[in-house]
C-alpha cells in the first residue's frame, strides 16, 4: 500500500468515527493529519530514504488500523489497544487529549518496534551503514512529528516523552531483532513481553484523572535485557539490597487505587523481599514489604504500616517447617480486611486469606518436589481472580509467569543463595512480566 492510498483508507474511516461521536475519532484525526504531513515530506525530499520511510509509515499506521478494525468487528485486539479503546468508550465525554495520548502510547510501545522489524530485516540490523540511515530517518521523522504533533512548542513536557517514548521503541526494535534471531519461539516471548509492559503502560495512564497529569508521563515502554535485571537490582555482599531502592515511593507517586501499580517497581521490590525472607533477614522483609504494599494497594500510610507488618508476621509464622498455617491465615484476614475497607474488595477477607495461604502450601510442596506447576498456577490465579474480581482466564498468565519467578527463586535457594546468581535477574524478568500481564488483565 502506497501512503496515498493509506490516506485514503484513513479519509474513509474517519467519517464514521465522527457519525456516531466516536472518541476515538480525536486520535484518528491527528493521526490523518500527521500522516498527511508525512506524505508532504517525503514530497519535499526531506529524508535519505523515502521509499523505505514510506513502507514504515505504511507498516505502522496498518497496524493501528487493524486494531482498529478488529474492535469495530467484535474481534480481540492487542492488549494495549484493548485498554485504550475501553477507556474511551467508558469515559465519552472525556477531553479530547485523553484519547489521543493513550492512543500515542499504545500505538509508540507497542505498534512501532513491530512496525520497525517489519521493514528492517536482520542483515540490515547488522549493517551498520544500512541501520545508521535507518536510524537518522527515524529521529528526522521524531523532529518533524514534534512539530506536526504540537505546532508551536506546544506542550513542551508532553512534546519531550514523546521523543523519549520513540527512543524506547528504537531500543526495543533492537530487543526483538535479537529475539527474533534466536527463532520464533523468543521472538514470540519478546512480542509477549512488549504486549503486557504496553498495556500496564496505558492503564497507568488511564488511571491519571486530570488532564494536566495525563500529559506528563512516559508514553512508551522499555524491554529490558534479563541480563540488566542484575545491574538495575544491586546486592550487597550479605545479599540485601541498598536501601534508598527499596524504599517508599517518592511523595505524590503513589498509586491510589487497587487496580493501580507500576510493575517494574512492584516486581523489584517483591525480588528483594524474596531474597529477604530466605535469608531469614526480616529488617530487610519488612522495609520492602512496607513500600511493596504501599506501590501495590495504594493504601494510606496507617493501613500501609499494618497491612505491612501483618504480612510480615503471617511470613514468620509460615516459614518453619513447624510451621502455624492458621496463625498466617488470621493476620492474612486481617491484611485483607485493611485491603477490603478501603477498596470494598475483595467482600470476603477470610476467603482471601484461604486463598492466599493455599498457594503458599502449594508452592512448599511443589518446591520440595511434590508437585507440578500446573496447580500452582491454579492456586495463583483463584486469588487473583477473587482479589481483583478479574475473570480467572484473564490472570492466569500472570500467573504463569510469577510461578515461574518462583521456581527460579526455589533454584537460587537451592544453590546456596548467592547475591551476584545470575538467576536473580531470570526472577527479576519474570515477575515484571507477571505484575505486568496483571495490570493489563485488570484493566481489560
Amino acid at each position: 500500500m502506497s501512503i496515498e492510498a493509506l490516506i485514503r483508507r484513513m479519509e474513509a474511516l474517519l467519517g464514521p468515527l465522527e457519525a456516531v461521536g466516536d472518541p476515538q475519532r480525536f486520535f484518528h484525526a491527528s493521526y490523518l493529519r500527521t500522516t498527511r504531513a508525512l506524505r508532504d515530506a517525503l514530497r519535499a525530499g526531506l529524508l535519505h530514504d523515502p521509499d523505505w520511510v514510506e513502507r514504515w509509515g505504511v507498516a505502522f499506521a496498518d497496524r493501528y488500523l487493524a486494531a482498529l478494525g478488529a474492535a469495530a468487528a467484535g474481534a480481540a485486539v492487542p492488549a494495549p489497544w484493548a485498554v485504550a479503546f475501553r477507556a474511551g468508550q467508558r469515559q465519552p465525554g472525556a477531553p479530547a487529549l485523553r484519547p489521543v495520548l493513550l492512543s500515542m502510547s499504545a500505538h509508540i510501545s507497542y505498534d512501532l518496534p513491530q512496525a520497525l522489524l517489519a521493514v528492517i530485516s536482520g542483515p540490515e540490523f547488522a549493517n551498520e551503514q544500512v541501520i545508521s540511515r535507518r536510524h537518522a530517518d527515524y529521529q528526522r521523522i521524531g523532529e518533524l512529528l514534534s512539530r506536526w504533533w504540537f505546532p508551536g512548542g506546544l506542550n513542551q513536557p508532553a512534546s519531550r516523552r514523546l521523543r523519549a517514548a520513540r527512543a524506547a521503541a528504537w531500543a526495543n526494535a533492537i530487543e526483538l531483532n535479537a529475539a527474533r534471531s534466536l527463532g520464533p519461539p523468543a521472538y514470540a516471548e519478546r512480542q509477549r513481553d512488549l504486549e503486557a509492559l504496553s498495556a500496564a503502560r496505558v492503564a497507568g495512564l488511564v488511571r491519571r484523572g486530570q488532564l494536566r497529569r495525563l500529559a506528563l508521563p512516559d508514553f512508551g515502554v522499555r524491554l529490558v535485557a534479563e541480563g540488566d535485571a542484575v545491574r538495575r537490582t544491586p546486592y550487597r555482599a550479605n545479599g540485601t539490597a541498598p536501601a534508598g531502592p527499596a524504599g517508599p515511593p517518592a511523595a505524590g507517586r503513589a498509586p491510589g487505587r487497587l487496580r493501580s501499580f507500576d510493575p517494574a517497581q512492584v516486581a523489584g521490590l517483591e525480588l528483594r523481599a524474596w531474597v529477604g525472607y530466605y535469608r531469614r533477614d526480616w529488617a530487610t522483609v519488612l522495609r520492602c514489604t512496607v513500600a511493596l504494599v504501599r506501590a501495590g494497594f495504594g493504601m494510606s500510610w496507617p493501613r500501609t504500616v499494618q497491612g505491612a507488618w501483618l504480612l510480615l508476621r503471617a511470613s514468620q509464622l509460615w516459614a518453619p517447617l513447624d510451621n502455624d498455617p492458621e496463625a498466617a491465615q488470621r493476620c492474612l484476614r486481617q491484611f485483607y480486611g485493611l485491603v477490603g475497607t478501603t477498596y470494598g474488595t475483595p467482600g470476603d477477607s477470610a476467603e482471601a486469606a484461604r486463598l492466599e495461604v493455599e498457594w503458599w502450601r502449594v508452592h512448599r510442596e511443589r518446591q520440595h518436589g511434590f508437585r507440578p506447576a500446573e496447580p500452582l498456577v491454579d492456586a495463583l490465579a483463584r486469588l487473583y481472580a477473587f482479589v481483583y474480581q478479574a475473570p480467572h482466564s484473564d490472570v492466569r498468565p500472570a500467573a504463569a509467569h510469577r510461578a515461574r519467578a518462583m521456581d527460579l527463586s526455589d533454584q537460587w535457594v537451592a544453590e546456596g543463595c548467592l547475591p551476584d546468581s545470575p538467576l536473580l535477574a531470570l526472577e527479576h524478568a519474570a515477575l515484571v512480566r507477571s505484575y505486568a500481564a496483571l495490570l493489563a488483565a485488570v484493566h481489560r
